[in-house]
């Protein structure tokens, strides 16, 4: 590996150091480890992105609420009484007491615990907690009513934050990862809910490398063959078609595609076949999920027509919409946010997704399939979380300067590396990701309209 780049060859950050001659993609490791980048990070990654707050489903009536950490900030997110969503920061405006404890509910109004000031769903200051001791005009200009996050948008139904008044709109921040999210969203014409219940914990290591991991196809066979000899025997022992996961194997370096998505984001896409609730059936699911799963894939194909609802119901999908939230749509939706907290440590939260009106079977087997790879437990998440603190602690223990995003640099066609396209297991989405990253903390990307 060449690390003695010219000036040329480094981005806006001095971080990144592309070198489009010698197909050479490296990222210094301080990007990982330094806590300097870290705090910079915060204010002007965190500071400008929007940021993956929640879904409609989870506040679906009026006075519902649910209250989240997003890149240290606390925030409440709520549906006030005629129905408009709303982020508050979750911060009493007298002395800075959280005025929500509760991580979900149902209020009209919240009353801080501290010295009882009351503010309505709106966010209005409603009263003092004790009659007297203010002026009638005290709260005349609403500089103590609930803080409002600066934006707050959405796009079909997934809701996102912005600490930045000026940023640039979500639908034009989301670009090309709009038409993921669509992939979802279409399964059902009933909607998509959140699923009640989630897993949160903490990884001993840098967030980008959870982003990384999160659409890597090169790192599948050797991390998750334990997974891949679990499916092989599923389908022997239920007289499935071997032959696909014989292709799978054989031709696995370009058997599926990845690509970015435009202003940082990417995705892999494939097929992988272990069966999906919406709507491909594997014969251990009996007969009659077999009926079930045929429907929905009817109704997929009369909305959608075949090449989409193929798409739809066979191809496994991975995104990562810059810079912390995945979108797993393959053995079952998984949303997974994950929030720095310190330049070697982040706290992950996922929920399970399915649509509103799936029946008890098929939810019966979206949650299997969820908790079998995704779970805390399962048969992924556990390898891939050993790999990324395995990855943090070589980061942070040796003097090795640069890390490697080079596979398949030769087959980009477009010097900007936002959208080249190629097999799934190389990084084109991972140079994606960094170039993003790269202009945002050099400051060429302001993301500001």
């Amino acid at each position: 590996m060449r690390t003695e780049l010219s000036p040329a060859d480094i981005g806006t950050s001095g971080l990144v150091h592309i070198d489009n001659e010698r197909t050479h993609f490296l990222v210094n490791r301080d990007a990982y480890r330094s806590a300097e980048v870290f705090e910079r990070e915060l204010q002007t990654v965190f500071g400008r992105c929007w940021l993956y707050l929640g879904h409609a489903s989870e506040i679906e009536k009026p006075g519902d609420f649910v209250t989240r950490r997003i890149a240290r900030r606390e925030i409440l997110f709520q549906r006030d009484r005629a129905g408009v969503a709303r982020a508050f920061f979750n911060s009493c405006t007298h002395r800075g007491v959280a005025v929500c404890r509760d991580r979900q509910g149902n209020r009209k109004n919240h009353t801080c615990p501290y010295h009882g000031w009351v503010f309505s769903s709106e966010g209005k200051l409603q009263n003092y907690g004790l009659a007297g001791g203010y002026d009638a005009a005290h709260n005349a200009g609403g500089q103590y009513n609930l803080r409002a996050v600066p934006r707050l948008e959405e796009y079909r139904g997934f809701f996102f934050v912005n600490f930045n008044a000026r940023a640039v709109r979500l639908s034009d921040y989301l670009a090309d990862a709009k038409g993921i999210i669509d992939l979802v969203v279409d399964q059902t014409e009933a909607g998509q809910t959140i699923i009640s219940g989630l897993h949160e914990y903490t990884i001993k290591a840098n967030y980008k490398y959870l982003a990384e991991n999160s659409y890597d196809g090169y790192h599948a066979i050797p991390t998750h063959q334990t997974y891949f000899n679990f499916l092989r025997h599923r389908i022997e022992t239920e007289g499935g078609d071997i032959t696909q996961l014989q292709r799978l194997f054989s031709d696995y370096a370009s058997g599926g595609r990845a690509w970015g998505l435009g202003q940082g984001h990417g995705l892999f896409e494939a097929l992988v076949p272990n069966g999906r609730p919406v709507a491909y059936w594997m014969p251990g699911w009996g007969p009659q999920a077999k009926a079930e799963i045929e429907a929905v894939r009817a109704r997929l194909e009369h909305r959608h027509g075949p090449a989409r609802a193929r798409r739809i119901s066979e191809l496994h999908r991975n995104m990562v919409i810059f810079p912390n939230l995945v979108i797993n749509d393959h053995v079952a939706i998984t949303v997974r946010a994950f929030q720095p907290e310190a330049a070697n440590r982040m706290r992950v939260t996922a929920w399970a997704m399915g649509p509103k009106d799936e029946t008890p079977l098929l939810r019966k087997l979206r949650l299997d399939n969820f908790l079998t790879f995704l779970g805390p437990a399962g048969f992924a998440t556990p390898d891939d979380n050993e790999m990324l603190e395995l990855a943090q602690v070589g980061c942070e223990g040796t003097p090795i300067e640069y890390t490697d995003l080079s596979r398949g640099m030769t087959e980009d066609a477009n010097p900007e590396l936002l959208r080249a396209t190629g097999p799934w297991c190389n990084e084109h989405q991972m140079r994606a990701y960094w170039s993003q990253w790269d202009r945002i903390m050099g400051g060429s990307e302001t993301l500001e309209a």
